[in-house]
């Protein structure tokens, strides 16, 4: 009895170590249609005040109460330097939102193709979440500031404050929802953030995919924090025609700064990234590097335009008080803009996978 139970038992052990073990249960999708189509609509919502803005923003001006005259079709129409510089401010940090509609754009793409996992989308959707909270938080304070001292004026209105918000929370929700369901929630962001922060600021190391392009988007990033940092989180403009202390004039100012440092820079860093694995000629990072040659495009033109119309105002010394960064930081904050667009719009038509 006992050999017979040792020959059937032998050929059961046997079939039990030739059987396939189970396969893990399969990862699920990171990315549904509800993920796109908010994306989508959150890009929708932000276009609607900011690509007006970038032609006429006067309904900007007004709901921060700041004063304004001109426009790009009648520069003789200004009929005073502070005007100007509001123009400016409002038109340069309006700038900004191209990238950030991109940044919807192509987070929808990844939503649809089940790849928000990607560290690259990750890093969009976190610096949606740092331009668009730090935009609302910035003009929440300045209409903070204008209410505990009415002295203080002009200040935003809670218009503004309200559009404001209306306009960067739904991009911020559905990046907050890719972040914790995709991303490891902002745990995750952050160790993320420190490894990109290791990388960046390891100048000398470059892949043989990156060579000296991943180097140059380095050199952008930093730049960008530099000088975003110093227009974000300085009263006094590294380049303005004018300088003004009052709320309003200090969140248009400084909204520039918070552009740069948290919407431009991040995505500076996605294409350093690409760069980095030779992947720059991807859909994805064409797009991107578009959007932030239109950004600097309409930076620049507004630049050269807010200039001459300045100068048709024959501004006299004490109209001028208040000016910084003088004419050689102008030419030279130029120069280096428009070697930088040339790059970022050559890459975006024509590099290749």
């Amino acid at each position: 009895m006992t050999s017979t139970k040792k020959i059937i038992a032998a050929p059961t052990a046997l079939l039990t170590k030739l059987r396939p073990k189970p396969k893990a249960p399969a990862k699920p999708p990171a990315g549904t249609e509800s993920d796109a189509n908010a994306f989508k609509a959150a890009g929708a919502i932000l276009a609607v005040p900011a690509l007006p803005t970038l032609v006429a923003p006067d309904a900007i001006e007004d709901a921060f109460n700041v004063s304004h005259s001109g426009s790009w079709f009648d520069p003789a129409g200004f009929t005073q330097i502070s005007d100007v510089q509001h123009f400016s401010n409002v038109v340069g940090t309006d700038c900004f939102t191209l990238i950030a509609l991109c940044a919807c754009y192509v987070l929808s793409d990844a939503a649809e193709n089940t790849r928000l996992d990607s560290a690259t989308y990750q890093r969009l959707a976190l610096a949606l979440v740092l331009y668009g909270g730090s935009t609302v938080a910035g003009v929440a304070l300045a209409v903070a500031v204008g209410a505990v001292d009415p002295s203080l004026t002009p200040s935003p209105s809670i218009g503004a404050l309200v559009g404001t918000a209306a306009a960067f929370v739904p991009a911020m929700a559905a990046s907050t929802a890719a972040i914790n369901a995709y991303g490891g929630g902002f745990g995750g962001a952050i160790d993320r953030a420190k490894d990109d922060f290791a990388v960046v600021t390891n100048l000398g190391e470059r892949s043989e995919e990156g060579g000296y392009l991943e180097f140059y988007y380095k050199l952008s990033f930093w730049a960008s924090m530099i000088v975003g940092g110093a227009f974000a989180f300085s009263p006094l403009s590294p380049l303005a025609i004018v300088n003004e202390y009052t709320p309003s004039s200090q969140i248009i100012q400084r909204a520039f700064g918070l552009g740069t440092v948290f919407m431009l820079a991040p995505a500076q860093f996605v294409l350093l990234d690409a760069a980095s694995r030779g992947r720059l000629g991807g859909g994805t990072f064409k797009k991107l590097n578009l959007s932030i040659a239109a950004a600097i495009a309409g930076i620049d033109a507004m630049t050269i335009y807010t200039f001459g119309a300045a100068q048709m105002l024959n501004p006299d010394a004490d109209a001028l008080a208040e000016a910084s960064g003088g004419v050689y930081n102008y030419v030279g904050a130029l120069a280096v803009s428009f070697s930088i667009f040339g790059v970022y719009l050559y890459q975006g038509i024509f590099a290749k996978k």
